[in-house]
């Protein structure tokens, strides 16, 4: 059972808004939305809240590559290439959470 502490608690809004913003990404959400910048900040702001649980370059390349969608530039396979780059930096935010909510600190 896990304990709820506050820690618990952002974890999880991390990984449910990080599910959403891939789902919302896959299913044809607007590349000009400020939505996934909010979330991005609380990204940003969890990490530096909670030094060394996540790997800081992953989530500098995760927002990076958020910025460049948001202003996009580019298209074609340029385009699939950085939206995969976002992906799977999404999917370690998300697994990272998981592993972090089942272990003990």
């Amino acid at each position: 059972m896990l304990e709820l502490t506050w820690f618990n608690f952002l974890t999880t809004c991390v990984i449910v808004s990080t599910i959403w913003l891939a789902y919302w990404r896959m299913h044809g959400g607007s590349l000009d939305s400020s939505l996934p910048l909010v979330y991005y900040i609380f990204l940003v702001l969890y990490v530096r809240g909670f030094e060394d649980e996540y790997e800081k370059y992953v989530i500098f390349a995760s927002v990076i590559s958020a910025l460049l969608l948001r202003f996009e530039f580019m298209g074609g396979s340029v385009l699939k290439m950085i939206r995969t780059v976002e992906f799977v930096c999404l999917c370690y935010v998300v697994f990272r959470g998981v592993e972090l909510l089942f272990t003990p600190h």
